[in-house]
């Protein structure tokens, strides 16, 4: 945990703001045409299909329902 004006910080939570701000950089710059960032985005489209857990949420979610 690090402390900025009394405002405790996990980590955490500064990789993801870090990622997100990333993110946005890359979104709005010609960081897109590179091909190394294509190469990552590509690699976490994938891994998108390979993840269940949206899948299993959305089962609960109709069980729930009825």
């Amino acid at each position: 945990m690090l402390t900025f004006l009394g405002l405790k910080v996990s980590y955490e939570t500064l990789v993801f703001f870090a990622l997100f701000l990333g993110s946005e950089v890359i979104g709005v710059s010609k960081l897109k045409d590179n091909s190394i960032v294509q190469i990552v985005l590509s690699l976490v489209a994938y891994l998108k299909v390979v993840r269940k857990e949206d899948d299993k949420l959305q089962k609960l979610k109709d069980i729930l329902k009825g």
